[in-house]
């Protein structure tokens, strides 16, 4: 169950026992830090913990006081891990500041709309944005205050996975410049900050669940569907054999087909950025799903075998095996080299080169980024 899902559940059983919760949120970031903005960390009243805002440092500093601090409200804190940084510190592995949104949740109330609005994404496999108020004032610093605008730290703009947009927010003004934020948010598909008359905003991209269809329902594909699962990917099973494509073969797939071996997709759902991995063991099948998957605008089309079957396949094909080539280039054989030999091993050198691909990156260790970075900028 990937971190996302576990939050989310927590939140409901929290719910149906009427217990509160809080909830903090990555908002702002400086420096090196092990969690982006967007990272939550839900905290029940009974002493659960599901999820982190940072590598372990800042954890039980903000179980310790995040109850108080929330007394009268959201709040945003801000937290160090500099070491020339005066006051209080809290580890030293990143050298970075993250801000913090604490915000209580009520157990005996309706559900958090946020929370509601990431489930609603997940579920209907659509993008959605949420733009938050996180400063008030003029300095960008956490929860500044002084300025005359009646926009709260906590304030909410949501763009729902349909489209629909909801307002929290009595400031007219600073509601309207989250709507155009939540739009150009959609847009770009990437999160953002913005500061306008001396409101800053934290504004959330919220992108639908990576998609993943592996066909090939043998035992080597169980491993790839468990690991693509435990990353919250959407997870789809098919395969022509009725026999292998059960879902209690598959347990943790979100959809298990049994397809039409010469009309693979005309049952699977194939979204756009979508990664496809052919494992069928069947030339027949993968020269039939390469004709069908080269036209689409997938992230990943990885196929099983030695490259010189592949280039057999695909000479077979002509034009649609040309097209097949094309970006995103054909990975085959399929994974990276990480000397994988079992199939589990495999299937980490399968699911890790499609995160690389996802994330647009080529895979090579971090300690050969030129730039030394871990992350792409903020």
């Amino acid at each position: 169950m990937s971190e996302r899902h576990a939050l989310l559940a927590a939140w409901d059983e929290a719910r149906r026992l009427s217990q509160d919760a809080l909830l903090a949120t990555v908002v702002r970031i400086e420096g090196s830090t092990y969690r982006r903005p967007g990272a939550r960390l839900l905290l029940v009243g009974d002493g659960r913990r599901v999820g982190s805002v940072s590598g372990g440092c800042l954890e039980d500093e903000v179980a310790r006081k995040a109850w108080w601090l929330t007394g009268d409200g959201p709040t945003v804190q801000r937290y160090s891990t500099r070491e020339e940084d005066d006051g209080a510190r809290f580890g030293s592995g990143c050298e970075g500041v993250v801000d913090v949104l604490l915000e209580r949740l009520r157990g005996d109330g309706p559900p958090d709309a946020h929370l509601q609005l990431l489930a609603d994404c997940h579920r209907q496999r659509r993008a959605g944005a949420a733009a938050v108020v996180i400063g008030v004032g003029g300095d960008g610093g956490p929860n500044d205050g002084g300025a005359a605008s009646r926009a709260r730290i906590g304030d909410r703009v949501l763009a729902g996975a349909g489209g629909a947009i909801e307002r929290r927010c009595d400031d007219p003004g600073a509601a309207e410049a989250m709507v155009a934020g939540v739009e150009s948010c959609l847009a770009a598909r990437r999160s953002a900050q913005e500061e306008r008359g001396g409101v800053v905003v934290f504004i959330e991209y919220i992108p639908p669940p990576r998609s993943i269809v592996v066909f090939g329902a043998g035992f080597d594909a169980m491993p790839v569907v468990r690991m693509a699962s435990e990353l919250g990917w959407h997870v789809t099973v098919a395969d022509g054999r009725a026999d292998r494509a059960r879902r209690e073969r598959f347990p943790l797939a979100d959809q298990v087909a049994a397809v039409d071996p010469a009309r693979p997709l005309e049952s699977v759902d194939v979204p756009e950025g979508a990664a496809c991995v052919l494992m069928t063991h069947s030339a027949d099948q993968d020269r039939a799903l390469l004709a069908a998957l080269a036209p689409l605008p997938l992230s990943y089309l990885g196929i099983l075998g030695p490259r010189r079957r592949t280039e057999q396949l695909l000479r077979e094909l002509g034009e649609a095996g040309r097209s097949a080539e094309r970006p995103p280039r054909l990975h085959s054989p399929v994974g990276l080299d990480l000397g994988s030999e079992t199939p589990e091993e495999i299937a980490l050198a399968i699911v890790a080169e499609i995160q690389a691909s996802f994330a647009q990156r080529d895979g090579r260790p971090l300690r050969d980024r030129a730039d030394g970075r871990i992350h792409t900028r903020a």
